[in-house]
């Protein structure tokens, strides 16, 4: 309901635009354009796991091939100031998605009152506050690498929710202390090698603690999801399970209903910093992932990260990974011989949000300008057995495999 209801800010940029064109000189000021763009090429050299951005993507890049659409997009973005304390907010990424769509491509689009110093409230299409790097996420010339680490920001293939959130900060302690409680509903794709899964939640209950000082950042953040809809393979799982008979597998229904997400809870935490010194950048993110639902794994993901800074030039080191449960089918009673083909579709359903890899990576940044720089990186993941969600994988059996990838951008803001 909250997402049907909060559809109704899409209309936002509408009105900032009809704004715009019916004001007069002195309120042209109060409404702002700014934009963000990367040029992005990746390549990589495995002929079974294609290289993607996040689980949301569709498409991949596989050996011998140069990808110009995982790491490439556009962004607009409007600054409405209606009132001293109120103003609205409209933004729009363009990129490659299964389903292109102006839903799709808004990323935010909400209103914000400030109610005080110390209190706002914004209700509309926002960012989730779940990770370090959650208001520029989009923004590649923000941050010193190519791209977030996949291991911790690839997995979640949730970008904005609809609905409200509530900000309190105070000043102590030589720096700035922010908490805020946000709630709403959101929906996304997921990609598989053969199906693109459409799943939303609901009922998203976030809080995030933040202390921001001069040189160094602290955050601790927690959110609570539950899911809305059944999947595609869920469903066509539990259907083919319902006709097995009993003498082949005895209690086959109690397991096709375990198999059911709809209406299960789904939990995100999170721990992240950063430290400035002289020219040093180092930056931490720690994240679990613990479901009700026996198909989607506990997932634990990290990365952290050094770079240092030589006049306009950057040189950075990472290491991420992520680790989680596989399944392995071992159900009593079940005559494996003849359902070996349901067998193997049931793994791979239930193996299909595992996430198992290590990725070591190296980078160079150049500041072009003061609104446009490069990065050039190469990443060396060892993706496990069963592991690889966030790879397309052509081959039959999910098996281990280290991968090379090269990524060059090109980003600017204006």
């Amino acid at each position: 309901m909250l997402l049907v209801q909060y559809k109704k800010w899409l209309c936002l940029p509408f009105l900032l635009f009809a704004s715009y064109a019916f004001a007069d000189e002195a309120d042209e000021d109060k409404l702002q354009f700014s934009g963000f763009a990367t040029l992005g090429v990746a390549v990589s050299d495995s002929d079974h796991h294609g290289y993607r951005k996040n689980v949301g993507s569709e498409g991949a890049v596989y050996s011998g091939e140069i990808d110009f659409k995982q790491h490439s997009l556009l962004g607009l973005q409007a600054d409405w100031s209606i009132a001293p304390n109120v103003d609205a907010v409209y933004q729009a990424v363009i990129r490659d998605l299964p389903e292109p769509s102006l839903d799709r491509y808004t990323t935010l689009a909400f209103l914000r009152y400030e109610v005080n110093m110390n209190w706002s409230v914004r209700v509309g299409r926002t960012a989730p506050d779940i990770f370090l790097l959650t208001e520029y996420r989009d923004v590649d010339f923000s941050y010193v690498w190519a791209t977030a680490p996949n291991e911790v920001y690839g997995i979640i293939p949730y970008r904005s929710i609809d609905g409200l959130d509530v900000t309190y900060q105070q000043r102590g302690l030589g720096g700035v202390f922010k908490t805020k409680l946000f709630t709403g509903s959101s929906e996304a794709e997921i990609s598989g090698s053969t199906v693109v899964e459409k799943v939303k939640i609901e009922d998203v209950v976030g809080i995030s603690f933040t202390f921001d000082h001069f040189n160094w950042l602290i955050q601790a953040k927690h959110t609570q999801v539950t899911i809305a809809n059944e999947p595609q393979s869920n469903t066509y799982a539990i259907d083919s399970i319902n006709q097995v008979p009993d003498f082949l597998w005895p209690d086959s229904e109690v397991f096709a209903e375990s198999l059911l997400m709809t209406g299960q809870e789904v939990d995100y935490s999170s721990v992240s910093a950063q430290y400035y010194w002289d020219n040093w950048l180092a930056s931490v993110e720690l994240s679990r992932i613990v479901s009700d639902s026996d198909v989607i794994p506990k997932i634990t993901s990290g990365y952290a990260a050094l770079s240092y800074r030589i006049n306009a030039h950057q040189f950075y080191s990472i290491y991420a990974f992520t680790d989680s449960n596989t399944y392995v089918f071992d159900e009593p009673g079940v005559n494996e011989v003849v359902l070996e083909e349901l067998i193997h579709g049931i793994t791979g359903l239930m193996n299909f949000y595992s996430a198992n890899q290590q990725t070591i990576s190296l980078g160079w940044r150049w500041d072009i300008t003061n609104y446009m720089a490069s990065s050039l990186q190469w990443n060396y993941t060892k993706i496990e057995d069963s592991g690889s969600v966030l790879w397309l994988n052509t081959s039959e059996h999910n098996e281990a495999e280290n991968v090379n990838t090269v990524l060059l951008t090109l980003s600017t803001v204006f």
